[in-house]
């Protein structure tokens, strides 16, 4: 490869593979070229100064992290004043669901970091719930199909679903959606409720749920309108990787959204969410506080939970880039940016460049052409004028909001 770095500070970063049990053996090595399948799950590929996994840079065989801790401003410039890159950006890759799981703000992480901190608690610990003191706002972009659930459905369309199943056994529990507090207190009511539950009587509300899933799949004249389909097989899909979790009734409340490549998720601090099955191109505040409600066997807090989640319903969380490519997210940590088809771009830095199909080249270097395969990603400081992207494919541009 020409041009590992160059006088303008620009740099070749590679990321930073995460062997999570829940990503696929196939997409990230034959998205990067290399042999697939993989002899072990490949989940995301971090490119960032994330503490947990810096991305190297071959050039001088230091990281992304070092080099940023040497010269910040020149690195950052002004958009970073505490000398932290402020986002990450990943490729994830998903053939089995991540955990249930929601985001703090960034005051309820700054209070969780410094009581859990003030407690003892070791970073690494398994039963905490803050590794940092920041929110983790995220944005996903899906370059295949992506199936996710994201943020609570009208409640006008829950119980039509659940009314649609008819499973006699909900009946006590689906009555909290009914309460005089309103939607969002009564999805609050509920999701403790299920989540809360004693182990033999959620597995036989599980049992009985799931018998009714099959039954509006199955039977043409079960009532079901179309969209009714897709939760319903989630619930099923949940159930054969987690059997008796809380998460699979917890699922029929949210809105199962499935993206066509190009199309985008937005969550925001409190958006209980989960993603299916799928890749993407993910860009986040830079932080790791995940609070989890399950579907996984990880540490679960349920009243540390419950303070997080934002249970207002949300009605269409997809997102579609403007017509520059850049996708919508109101926070100032990250702005992600879609290029394809032989546009150049003119990049500012401190700016991540990933490629994801074709070759991409970035120029004004000051030497040869930086040339980037797929799964490639170049680092921009803020010291360096005049870069531009372009190439025959697709690639993103990550930068600070």
């Amino acid at each position: 490869m020409a041009g590992e770095t160059d006088r303008a500070g620009v740099s070749l970063m590679e990321g930073r593979l995460r062997p999570y049990p829940w990503g696929s053996r196939t997409a990230l090595a034959e998205l990067t070229g290399r042999p697939s399948p993989t002899s072990r799950p490949e989940a995301e590929l971090w490119y960032g100064a994330h503490p947990e996994a810096p991305s190297t840079l071959p050039h001088d065989g230091t990281d992304l992290l070092e080099r940023i801790s040497v010269d910040p401003r020149g690195e950052l410039g002004d958009s970073a004043p505490d000398g932290r890159l402020p986002f990450l950006l990943k490729l994830l890759a998903a053939d089995q669901a991540l955990s249930l799981q929601a985001h703090p703000t960034k005051e309820q992480a700054a209070e969780g970091f410094a009581r859990e901190n003030a407690a003892g608690l070791p970073t690494g610990s398994p039963i905490r719930n803050y590794k940092d003191d920041n929110h983790k706002p995220e944005l996903l972009v899906a370059l295949t199909r992506f199936e996710a659930l994201a943020g609570f459905r009208p409640v006008e369309s829950t119980r039509r679903l659940l009314q649609t199943l008819n499973v006699p056994e909900l009946g006590r529990y689906t009555e909290l959606l009914n309460g005089a507090a309103g939607d969002s207190e009564g999805l609050r009511a509920l999701v403790t409720t299920w989540i809360s539950l004693p182990s033999h009587r959620r597995h036989e509300l599980i049992d009985a749920v799931l018998d009714a899933c099959r039954r509006l799949i199955e039977q043409p004249d079960s009532g079901a309108e179309d969209w009714m389909r897709g939760p319903a097989k989630a619930a099923l899909d949940l159930s054969d990787q987690h059997p008796g979790d809380a998460g699979i009734l917890v699922s029929l409340l949210l809105n199962h959204v499935v993206l066509e490549p190009g199309q985008a998720l937005f969550l925001s601090a409190g958006n209980l969410h989960a993603y299916l099955q799928g890749t993407g191109v993910e860009v986040m505040a830079n932080s790791d506080n995940v609070l989890r409600g399950g579907l996984t066997t990880k540490h679960v807090d349920v009243p540390e939970l419950m303070k997080v989640v934002d249970f207002t319903p949300t009605p269409d969380p997809v997102e579609l880039p403007r017509e520059d490519g850049v996708f919508p997210a109101p926070v100032p940590e990250f702005r992600l940016r879609s290029v394809e088809d032989g546009q150049a771009v003119s990049v500012d830095g401190p700016a991540i460049v990933l490629g994801v199909r074709g070759e991409v080249a970035v120029e004004g270097t000051g030497e040869e052409d930086l040339l980037l395969s797929p799964g490639q990603a170049a680092w921009v400081p803020a010291s360096a004028r005049g870069i531009t992207a372009s190439g025959r494919g697709h690639f993103f541009i990550a930068t600070v909001g």
